[in-house]
């Protein structure tokens, strides 16, 4: 028992370090989870915006225990279990020569070998085809992990400078309901909502992106797809531009 209470003691300070370093995480769910609470429109997302704000204070109460356990080990409980055995130690009669083994050399470490990445190379474009009138650029729909929440318009890359319909599919077992978000692709991870509904909808408008007041720049917008249990797929994200003014 002394020998795993002195193996904390000399460990203490990384001890403290992964219990900072949680603190830290803990600290950030606590914070994410308050903006979506804030954020929520239906009472399921504040319910499960609450439980994890419940579980990441749950985890800094646990992460507080076990730093004050590992203090008062360190600086209570051993010293005095070291002054009991320095107590309870009595001088033998005879003296006892015992040999003292010679420590053998630990083996060198390996030098990891570093294998080069190799650079990806960029796709060559066919060259453009000269016509009296340059054809508007085909825009591709955005690439979405699950068929059940997927967008199909606007693509990615898009410019968007009026009132424009998202188009595509929310429809899951056991659906809930769905909801459109949007944020800026350069700032903060914060997600305001815009358009949601208690009705699937499979191929056709899931609601409008008005860009009316945003600055000019790049924007998320995303769809995320709800069932009765709280959980949801991987939401479908697309990215597109708000040009300037003209």
């Amino acid at each position: 028992m002394t020998v795993f209470l002195q193996t904390l003691a000399d460990n203490d300070r990384y001890i403290y370090a992964v219990v900072v370093l949680a603190a830290v995480l803990a600290l950030r769910s606590v914070i994410i989870a308050r903006r979506e609470r804030r954020a929520a429109v239906f009472p399921l997302e504040r319910e499960i915006a609450l439980q994890r704000l419940y579980r990441a204070a749950g985890l800094a109460f646990i992460l507080l225990i076990v730093m004050g356990g590992t203090w008062a080990i360190t600086n209570l409980l051993l010293p005095k279990l070291e002054s009991g055995a320095i107590l309870a130690t009595t001088t033998p009669d005879i003296l006892v020569l015992i040999d003292t083994p010679t420590p053998t050399a630990a083996p060198p470490t390996a030098t990891p070998t570093i294998t080069p990445t190799p650079r990806p190379r960029p796709t060559r474009r066919p060259p453009p085809v000269a016509d009296e009138i340059t054809p508007t650029p085909a825009v591709s729909p955005p690439a979405c992990p699950d068929p059940g929440a997927a967008l199909a318009s606007p693509g990615v890359g898009q410019s968007i400078s009026a009132e424009t319909p998202v188009i595509g599919t929310a429809s899951t077992p056991n659906f809930q309901f769905y909801k459109l978000e949007w944020r800026n692709a350069n700032g903060p991870e914060q997600w305001n909502w815009f358009a949601g509904s208690e009705t699937p909808v499979v191929g056709a408008a899931l609601g409008a992106f008005n860009p009316a007041g945003l600055p000019p720049g790049s924007y998320i917008i995303r769809l995320v797809v709800v069932d009765n249990t709280g959980n949801y797929p991987p939401p479908c994200v697309v990215q597109v531009n708000v040009p300037a003014p003209e």
